[in-house]
C-alpha cells in the first residue's frame, strides 16, 4: 500500500511538468510548413535565459510577438534559400569592431554583458551572428531592387556637384584607446610624435614600430583619398596643414592619431555618371530598412502562415 502511495506522489509530481512542457512547445505559427513555439516567443523577450519568461508574458504581447515571430522566420528562410552563412573570420571582425566602436576590451565588453546576464560566447554565436546575417541578407535583397533615379540625381547635386573638392595623400600613426587608457595612450603618441620630430625615427619607421592598423607595415601610408571618404576630424587636421608637415597627437573615434600630408590637391567634382555607384551606395545605406520593409511586405503575402495561438 505504502509503495503504491508514493507513485501516486511521484506521479502527480511530474504532471505539472509534463503539462508545462507541452505549452512550451505549443505551436504559436506556422510559416511556410516550419513551426514555432511559445519557447520561440519567450526566446525574443529574454534571449539569454527564455525559460525564466512567464507564459502570461507571452499571452500578453502575444499580437507583437507572433508578428515578430514571422517577420524573423521568413529572414531566415530567404537566408537559407540563398546559402548565406556568417564564416568565423568575419564574425570575428565583427567582435572587434563592436569592441572598437565601444572602446572597450573585450573584458569590459563581456562585464557589461554579464550585467544583463548574457555571457559573450552567448552575444557572439548567437545575437551578433543573427545581426550580422541579418544584414547580409537586406544587402542582397536591396541590390536587386529598383532605385529611384530622382533621389540620387538629389544626392549628387547636393553631395557631389558645385565646389572643387580636397584630395589628400597621406600617411599615419594610429593607437587605439578606450576610456581607461585614453590619457596613456595620448601620452605614449606624445613620446612618439617626439621621437620623429627630434629625427630619433623617420615617419615611416615609428608607424612600423608603433601604429596598430594595416597601414603600418607601409610605413602608415594611406595613399591618396578625397576628404569625404575620412572622419571629419580627420579631413579637418589635414586640410590645416601644409605639405611635408607632421602633426601633433589628435583624436577621433578610432584611437589617437599622428598624420603626415604628403600632397593635397583640388579636384574638379565627378560627374553624375562617375559617381553612380557611389550615390548607389548611398541610397541603399539611407534607404536600406525601408526597402527591406517593402521586400518583407511583399514576401508576407506570398508566404503560407497560420497563426494557431
Amino acid at each position: 500500500m505504502r509503495s503504491r502511495f508514493l507513485f501516486i506522489l511521484v506521479f502527480l509530481s511530474l504532471f505539472p511538468l509534463f503539462a508545462g512542457e507541452q505549452l512550451l512547445n505549443k505551436t504559436v505559427v506556422r510559416v511556410n510548413g516550419k513551426v514555432y513555439t511559445v519557447y520561440d516567443c519567450k526566446k525574443l523577450l529574454r534571449f539569454d535565459d527564455p525559460s525564466s519568461v512567464p507564459t502570461q508574458a507571452v499571452l500578453d504581447r502575444k499580437d507583437k510577438l507572433i508578428d515578430q515571430l514571422i517577420n524573423n522566420a521568413i529572414a531566415k528562410q530567404e537566408a537559407e534559400a540563398l546559402e548565406i552563412t556568417v564564416p568565423d573570420d568575419e564574425l570575428d571582425a565583427a567582435v572587434e569592431s563592436v569592441l572598437a566602436q565601444n572602446r572597450m576590451t573585450r573584458e569590459q565588453f563581456s562585464q557589461e554583458l554579464a550585467k544583463n546576464n548574457m555571457s559573450f560566447e552567448t552575444y557572439r554565436n548567437e545575437v551578433l551572428k543573427e545581426q550580422l546575417l541579418l544584414l547580409k541578407l537586406k544587402k542582397r535583397i536591396i541590390v536587386t531592387m529598383d532605385v529611384d533615379e530622382r533621389a540620387l540625381r538629389e544626392i549628387y547635386e547636393k553631395e557631389f556637384s558645385g565646389e572643387q573638392e580636397l584630395h589628400f595623400t597621406a600617411s599615419h600613426i594610429i593607437m587605439q584607446a578606450d576610456e581607461s587608457s585614453d590619457a596613456e595612450i595620448k601620452d605614449a603618441m606624445e613620446a612618439v610624435y617626439k621621437e620623429v620630430a627630434d629625427g630619433k625615427m623617420t615617419f615611416a619607421e615609428a608607424a612600423k614600430a608603433y601604429s596598430q592598423d594595416g597601414s603600418a607595415a607601409n610605413g602608415g601610408s594611406l595613399g591618396s583619398f578625397a576628404a569625404r571618404d575620412m572622419v571629419p576630424e580627420f579631413s579637418e587636421k589635414l586640410s590645416e596643414m601644409k605639405e611635408g608637415e607632421i602633426s601633433r597627437p589628435f583624436r577621433t573615434r578610432y584611437g589617437w592619431h599622428i598624420v603626415k600630408l604628403d600632397k593635397v590637391e583640388k579636384h574638379d567634382p565627378p560627374t553624375y555618371n562617375e559617381s553612380y555607384e557611389m550615390l548607389r551606395s548611398i541610397y541603399f545605406q539611407r534607404n536600406v530598412e525601408k526597402m527591406f520593409q517593402t521586400w518583407l511586405k511583399k514576401k508576407r503575402s506570398e508566404s503560407k502562415i497560420d497563426i494557431l495561438l
